[in-house]
């Protein structure tokens, strides 16, 4: 990890650690992130196709389910798995190659950007993805509550992993108390993480977050300080015979 100084308002950059990347405040995911995405769709069309046999080979009840809930399969079997096989393989193109342009074009459009200011200036995390509907964000470190890190099986692969940054903003809604429940919370509510996906520096760049964000409390000892104080100061003899006098005319209110 290298942590480039700026001028303005000296400003601490992560700057990755490879040429790939733009140089200054943005940076994007290696080119890897794009490959794990492909090597999901391929591993999909594969796994859809195991399906497919798996309803002529497998058990006989479990045939019948296939069949039951993949009304396609009707004239599979009826064909023989050959000319399934056949009328598969000639499907699949029509969806796998879209499904990866679209990803090609995603992953080239992902922009990330993590600055800590030093002053009065907001540090924040920034974010732009996005091919129809283009979504930027600026997450402050003030709205961060929860940040780790994960390294899938296809990140392993790849040498790549994921920073999941959670915002206070979004983390409420409503509680799943049941499995439909969770399952409607999670197609109604929006997701209350943001991912910096595909970097290698992914355990640098969780280091910086954390320190920025604790930053935010040692980095003004002399407001904390009063505002201690000041919370200090509130609850005092005088404003506790105030609260008595109210309580006393509440109670004569409710007597009447």
């Amino acid at each position: 990890m290298r942590v480039k100084a700026m001028t303005e308002g000296a400003a601490r950059v992560i700057k990755p650690p490879s040429d790939e990347f733009e140089s200054g405040r943005i940076f994007r995911p290696l080119p890897s992130l794009r490959h794990k995405k492909w090597l999901k769709f391929i591993l999909a069309a594969f796994a859809f196709y195991g399906v497919f046999l798996f309803a002529f080979f497998g058990p006989p009840l479990v045939t019948i389910f296939i069949i039951e809930f993949i009304p396609l399969n009707l004239y599979f079997v009826q064909e023989g798995w050959i000319v399934g096989s056949i009328v598969y393989w000639i499907i699949v193109p029509f969806w796998l190659i879209p499904a990866l342009v679209w990803v090609h074009l995603y992953v080239k459009s992902i922009e990330y950007s993590v600055v800590g200011w030093q002053g009065e200036a907001m540090p924040e995390i920034y974010q732009k993805k996005g091919i129809i509907t283009i979504t930027k964000k600026h997450v402050p470190f003030k709205n961060i509550t929860y940040v780790k890190n994960r390294v899938g099986i296809f990140d392993r692969l790849y040498g790549i992993g994921c920073v999941k940054i959670e915002t206070a903003g979004e983390s409420g809604g409503m509680q799943a108390t049941g499995v439909l429940t969770l399952i409607i919370s999670r197609l109604v509510n929006q997701s209350s993480e943001e991912n910096i996906e595909g970097i290698r520096f992914h355990e640098e760049l969780k280091q910086f977050i954390l320190k920025e964000m604790r930053g935010f409390g040692s980095s003004h000892p002399q407001d904390s300080r009063q505002r201690r104080g000041m919370s200090q100061g509130l609850f005092t003899e005088r404003t506790l015979r105030a609260f008595q006098d109210v309580r006393d005319v509440l109670r004569k209110e409710t007597n009447r």
